[in-house]
């Protein structure tokens, strides 16, 4: 298998695991990642695979139904930085649903295993908008910078 073959069988393997990501296939991350991946997001920065497990175990504690659905991967041949473009839904005790767009960007060391996964979506209007004192702030200030 060339690496460009690596590269792609990967990707899709690694969307295939969020979009069947349950706590009991956590660790299967262990067969698509170096061990000292990092992992970002509007909320966590950490470095180590089984930090980013630990984060994907808490993701399952403190939500409801927690589930991604990948709708597109974009890899530009040759390179070694693919884009994951996804859907999350769940639900959170006291903020309620969430339902989501974002993308990921995913880099790969020559072998072709996963060496970050970075996170791109908006946290303001999916997750601090619905808390009572900060979301009326942000509210404000999103209306104060609207074109009228």
């Amino acid at each position: 298998m060339t690496t460009v073959d690596r590269h792609e069988s990967v990707l899709h393997a690694y969307a295939k695991y969020f979009e069947t990501l349950t706590p009991d296939s956590i660790n299967d991350l262990d067969l698509l990642a170096v061990d000292d991946m990092t992992f970002e997001d509007p909320f966590n920065r950490v470095t180590g695979r089984e930090k980013v497990k630990a984060l994907f175990r808490k993701m399952f504690e403190d939500m409801d139904n927690p589930a991604f659905t990948v709708t597109d991967s974009f890899r530009r041949q040759g390179e070694r930085t693919a884009i994951l473009k996804w859907r999350f839904t769940g639900h959170v005790p006291k903020l309620g649903e969430v339902d989501f767009t974002g993308l990921s960007e995913i880099c790969f060391d020559e072998t072709g295993f996963i060496t970050s996964h970075i996170d791109y979506w908006d946290a303001a209007s999916h997750f601090y908008e619905k808390i009572p004192v900060i979301g009326f702030l942000i509210r404000l200030i999103k209306g104060r910078l609207r074109l009228s």
